[in-house]
């Protein structure tokens, strides 16, 4: 009995010898080719340029969308192909696709006109403005924001978004203000330059929301934007470059001075200009020269 255990002990002994012998499972199977390895890799990396393209603010693809208004479906069979015609036709718009369909290099921008909590009232400002209100269950806060879409180029709109989180009414603010779209005019209205470039606003104009009032002046080239910072970024999506303004009324106001900027823009497209002027003035309506 004791010769046959220590034999069967010796075999045992052979088989673990052989088995710690033999290569292991990983070794036996193939390593991918090298070239094959730089190829997808190559692939990862333009998946990931794409993911990156898709998330890029303002990216829209016009294959994939699907038009609800009369508008629409002739924008997207090619049948209105300038912003100008809905602009001077009047036509309102109801889709934001429209706007970034005819001008797909606008650029988005928030306002500060809120600020953060603080002693008194006090603190930083910040793009969300926050309220709430009072109710048996707690505090209901609610988020504001004002959003600004141009292409410094002679378009501009404005909006005002408000809801429960901050993400929609971001995404509300920029919507309106794709809806809100308008074309201004600029030019060189300053006796003192006449240069015949479109780098400031071709005459005095005023805008008043409640008791603000704001009065854009055409100013000489390189002035900058003499203006409340916020408004400034308005002006400058606008394509204004040169300016001087004068203020009245409750300008901590944030909203009724931001509006009231918009509305001074919106009346230079409302009057009536000679040919002369506009030759002497270096007109531009949008982004385009007026002929008449």
């Amino acid at each position: 009995m004791a010769k046959k255990k220590t034999q069967d002990q010796v075999e045992e002994k052979k088989e673990i010898a052989k088995l710690e012998d033999s290569p292991d499972e990983e070794m036996l199977i193939e390593k991918p080719k090298e070239g094959l390895a730089v190829e997808l890799g190559e692939v990862k990396e333009l998946e990931e340029e794409v993911v990156e393209e898709v998330k890029k603010k303002g990216a829209f693809e016009k294959e994939t969308w699907k038009p609800k208004t009369s508008l629409g479906i002739r924008v997207k069979n090619g049948e209105v192909s300038y912003i100008d015609y809905i602009l001077d036709k009047r036509i309102k718009i109801l889709e934001p696709e429209i706007v970034n369909a005819l001008l797909p290099n606008l650029t988005t921008d928030l306002l500060m006109v809120g600020q953060s909590k603080g002693k008194f009232g006090g603190g930083q400002k910040r793009v969300f403005k926050q309220t709430q209100k009072k109710t048996q269950e707690g505090n209901k806060p609610k988020f504001a924001t004002f959003a600004v879409v141009g292409n410094e180029d002679g378009y501009i709109g404005v909006g005002y978004g408000k809801s429960k989180e901050t993400v929609p009414a971001r995404e509300k603010a920029i919507r309106q203000a794709k809806l809100n779209i308008i074309k201004v005019r600029r030019g060189c209205g300053n006796w003192r330059c006449g240069c015949g470039d479109s780098h400031t606003v071709p005459f005095k104009v005023s805008g008043k929301t409640g008791s603000v009032e704001i009065t854009l002046m055409p100013a000489p080239k390189g002035t900058g934007l003499k203006v409340e910072k916020e408004c400034q970024k308005i002006l400058k999506l606008a394509g204004i470059k040169d300016v001087w303004s004068r203020t009245e009324g409750q300008t901590r106001s944030k909203l009724n001075l931001l509006y009231a900027c918009f509305e001074a823009l919106k009346k230079l497209v409302q009057f009536k200009i000679n040919q002369k002027n506009v030759e002497t003035l270096s007109i531009v309506e949008g982004s385009i020269k007026i002929t008449t």
